[in-house]
């Protein structure tokens, strides 16, 4: 069946549970949805710079990260879509701890430092707009998106809050670093991304290609520290950081059990590369990252309006970089508020 063209007078039901197999690229003429998301993630392991894998549970180092995501696109013909999106996270990681002892002829000093990092806050704005086939969606579908990441988060090191305290007798000395970081890129930068799917029955295959770089150099502040008499003395820094080139790449399958039940199972490949950072005056090239992940999903439609989308991931291979698990879950909201 033919989908509603420019000309068509819009069936609302029908559009609103369209299921995944029938679907478009991109939103109806007048559609609106709105996207509400939450992912959470377990850092047991990471990926060094051979791609071996280093386990972190054993070290005590492993933690856990909070994501949130909001998303809003609103259809302004069947082939243009404008959109925006926010996030906010919360990240901790703590380090394993050192222990150092100096011995003299009367004493032995311990001085035991823990070190914990912190990143969380806003992430930035990034608006969007995709342009899609000017088409009735049959079997095959592609499209164009652009975007521009607004600097709304600062890209910053808040003040330390390092602590120093004597655990049981004044030769034993505990030192703990904290680190507070925001979350953003501090600089505009460019998206480009293009997708495509096809159909047949009951069965789907979709691809995607997003590509991200900084328009600008950026500047960043951060916090150099001294130990005075068990007290830490604090001095900002400024420092310049181009960041890197991001280039993530999506394979999916999907199967539409029944008109209301979708599920899939998708590749998705992600890498890192260019870009430098300033330390104390001279600029050091960002190493390059890469990771591949497995991520079964469904799609369930409870209501016409309303739907939930259910992700899991799984690191199969990587380098330079963390290889969390996580569990990624998404409401999203869909009406034409224009249309009666």
């Amino acid at each position: 069946m033919a989908l509603p063209q420019e000309s068509d007078s819009p069936d609302k039901y029908t559009m609103l549970t369209m299921p995944y197999n029938k679907r478009p690229l991109s939103l109806y003429r007048g559609q609106f949805m709105a996207s509400a998301g939450y992912k959470f993630a377990i850092r047991s392991q990471t990926f060094n710079k051979e791609g071996e894998k280093v386990y972190l549970k054993s070290t005590g180092t492993g933690s856990v990260f909070h994501y949130y995501l909001v998303n809003a696109e609103y259809g302004i013909t069947n082939f243009l879509e404008l959109g925006a999106e926010t996030s906010l996270i919360r990240h901790g990681m703590r380090s394993q701890s050192v222990t150092y002892t100096a011995a003299s002829l009367t004493s032995a000093e311990r001085v035991t430092v823990n070190e914990f990092r912190e990143v969380k806050g806003m992430g930035d704005l990034l608006l969007t707009a995709t342009a899609r086939l000017p088409l009735a969606y049959r079997w095959f579908d592609f499209s164009l998106t652009g975007g521009l990441y607004l600097p709304t988060a600062r890209n910053e090191q808040e003040k330390p809050s390092h602590s120093v305290s004597d655990i049981s007798t004044s030769n034993t000395v505990t030192v703990n670093y904290r680190f507070n970081y925001k979350y953003g890129f501090g600089v505009p930068v460019w998206l480009m991304a293009a997708g495509t799917k096809f159909s047949a029955g009951k069965y789907s295959v979709q691809a995607g290609l997003v590509y991200t770089t900084p328009r600008e150099e950026g500047k960043g502040l951060r916090w150099d520290q001294t130990l005075e008499n068990k007290t830490f003395v604090y001095g900002e820094k400024e420092y310049s950081y181009l960041l890197s080139d991001s280039w993530s790449g999506n394979l999916s399958l999907h199967y539409q059990a029944t008109g209301w039940f979708d599920i899939s199972l998708n590749g998705f490949y992600n890498k890192t590369n260019g870009g430098w950072t300033e330390y104390w005056g001279t600029r050091y090239r960002n190493p390059e990252t890469g990771i591949f992940t497995v991520e079964p999903s469904f799609e369930l439609q409870i209501t016409p309006v309303l739907k939930v989308c259910q992700t899991a991931g799984f690191p199969v291979s990587g380098r330079n970089c963390d290889a969390p698990f996580y569990l990624f879950t998404t409401l999203r909201f869909s009406q034409f508020p224009f249309f009666r």
